[in-house]
């Protein structure tokens, strides 16, 4: 490639002859001083023909061409001049050039001066040379970075005075190719002012490579590449290094969206999974993330960050074909505070003058006197030190002595504040009795599981702390505790209305679910219970909104309201428990 040709750019600058005031010295700016009578035309030199005669008057004597040479995105200039020393004492000569940037200011970080060669013997011809582009390329001499729009180039002899000097006119030469690798299938993203060390912030410079594509790969080579902001990315990209970024900031891969190439950006698993979801969010994203059948394994909650700008969902979004395993860690252990509160009856859900407030996250299950089954914190204002909570509190008004427990989830959604239209489809989470599975966003609608599993939940298997489960739909899903524990455990945990639950299964010693919202449809489900004994598989507080039809209860039953009354709707099937191998 040849920037020269394909972008028209002039880079030659003119003969000594043909323009002699286009060239000063010191920067070769608009302000820099003429070459004055130091510097005389030479018609017929034997090694250079017409060239110039320089007197060295100045410890560094620089001779620059006036002209804006363009220096265009990815483009590499090799900048040349053949130079000798015709009397005095012997100089070293350089390459060096003004990197102008926006309103011709210089670009500060830009390396000016290349490489140094010393002159001999008098009479010796030597060239001169160094080349120059935006990336930190190997055989680059001078950076200029994504911002250097132009160059004012030339040459410095540097050493002792008296000096009388030949230069040869300066050639500007278009090198672009030899930057860039198997050119016409990828571009690299140094070539447009990356610098990969991890702290200079390269998000220009990746989306200036990214309008260059057209097509082709974008390669982000070996280095640690910190991206500041967000970053969309519409050409296919190829990770040789790694991309850091904040944790607010999102990377958005439109072209190949799925887990595996979020590894390949971010290098770890559990990191690249976080980020592939928050990336999910952001306007315009995919609708699907594909894990591609990839198993990630979590020491420690994986909690899904908003990203700065949050979709309003036109379509709904998915996250699908994945599997996500807990191991031992520290992270799992439930946090635990107790404190007092106060609470009035003309407020049931608000609790006020909060002792440790800031230590009580969103989402802790709430429990004391008069505390109802399957409660949570739904809003923190720790300033004001004012807990709200799901459901309301019963009893008399007065100070509380309850506590507070976070269960640790391997997916976590509470720190988006209203999250809608997702869903998980094809996914199994396996809890290993280390972990719970799902906590979901405090707010929101339309969330659903569709064809996963939830496996071996320590605490619970879905959490709703407030209403982000309107409307929640479980599709052909399955909760299954293959061991006992002697922890309570529950599948799902429901406050607001509209839950519909369809061809799911629940397995084992747990409870299946615990709904305290209004209009609920359950049908084509199978519940057993694995303890020997009878015990409720389903709980609902509100019964008469309920409609539960062509459902299996095996050895357990279903309760209704606070008094947990065992019914046994019309339309289902209940049933001892049946022995089964394996269990």
């Amino acid at each position: 490639m040849n920037k020269a040709i394909t972008d028209g750019a002039e880079l030659m600058p003119p003969s000594y002859g043909e323009a002699l005031e286009a060239y000063a010295a010191g920067d070769g700016t608009a302000n820099a001083p003429g070459l004055g009578r130091g510097a005389r035309l030479i018609a017929d030199d034997p090694d250079f023909g017409a060239c110039l005669e320089l007197d060295k008057t100045d410890s560094i004597q620089s001779l620059r061409y006036r002209g804006e040479t363009p220096l265009l995105p990815g483009c590499y200039l090799r900048v040349s001049v053949r130079i000798k020393a015709v009397e005095g004492p012997l100089p070293a000569a350089r390459i060096a050039g003004y990197a102008g940037g926006p309103q011709g200011a210089a670009v500060a970080d830009a390396q000016t001066e290349g490489p140094s060669v010393r002159l001999r013997e008098l009479g010796e011809v030597r060239e001169v040379s160094a080349i120059v582009g935006p990336g930190a390329r190997l055989g680059v001499d001078m950076v200029w970075g994504a911002n250097a729009l132009y160059g004012h180039f030339g040459v410095d002899v540097t050493g002792p005075k008296g000096a009388v000097l030949r230069i040869a006119p300066l050639v500007i030469e278009d090198v672009t190719s030899v930057f860039l690798h198997q050119q016409l299938a990828q571009v690299d993203v140094r070539d447009f002012g990356a610098a990969g060390d991890g702290e200079t912030d390269d998000s220009d410079a990746f989306e200036a490579a990214d309008a260059a594509a057209r097509g082709r790969v974008l390669l982000v080579p070996e280095g640690r590449f910190f991206l500041g902001r967000d970053v969309r990315l519409s050409a296919p990209v190829r990770f040789l290094g790694q991309v850091v970024m904040p944790e607010e900031a999102a990377l958005l891969l439109r072209r190949h969206f799925d887990l595996p190439q979020y590894c390949d950006a971010f290098g770890d698993p559990a990191l690249a999974l976080r980020k592939a979801l928050q990336a999910l969010m952001l306007p315009h994203a995919p609708s699907r993330l594909d894990m591609k059948g990839a198993t990630v394994t979590l020491v420690e909650p994986l909690r899904v960050r908003a990203p700065r700008t949050m979709a309003r969902n036109a379509q709904r979004k998915t996250l699908c074909n994945g599997r996500i395993v807990a191991a031992a860690g520290p992270q799992w252990i439930p946090q635990e505070r107790r404190a007092l509160v106060r609470w009035a009856a003309e407020a049931p859900r608000v609790l006020n003058d909060v002792t440790l407030a800031g230590e009580i996250p969103l989402g802790a299950h709430v429990s004391g006197a008069g505390v109802r089954a399957e409660t949570y914190v739904s809003d923190v204002d720790p300033e004001a030190r004012i807990l709200t909570l799901n459901g309301a509190l019963g009893g008399g008004a007065g100070m509380r002595d309850l506590t507070f427990t976070r269960f640790r989830y391997l997916l976590d959604f509470s720190d988006i504040p209203t999250l809608c239209d997702v869903t998980l489809s094809g996914m199994d989470l396996a809890c290993e009795r280390l972990s719970s599975g799902i906590m979901l966003a405090p707010r929101g609608a339309n969330m659903r599981l569709q064809d996963c599993t939830i496996r071996d939940m320590r605490d619970r298997g879905l959490t709703s702390c407030g209403s982000g489960c309107s409307c929640l739909v479980l599709d052909r899903s399955s909760f299954v505790s293959r061991r006992r524990t002697a922890l309570p455990h529950l599948g799902f945990n429901a406050s607001s209305s509209g839950l519909r639950i369809v061809n799911c299964r629940s397995e084992g010693p747990h409870t299946f679910g615990h709904f305290s919202g209004t209009h609920m449809l359950m049908s084509g489900c199978h519940v057993s219970n694995s303890t020997g004994q009878l015990h409720p598989g389903l709980v609902l507080e509100r019964g008469p909104n309920c409609l539960l039809s062509g459902n299996h209860f095996e050895a357990c039953s279903v309760v209704v309201g606070a008094e947990q009354e065992p019914v046994q709707p019309d339309g289902n099937l209940f049933s001892p428990a049946q022995e089964r191998p394996g269990l």
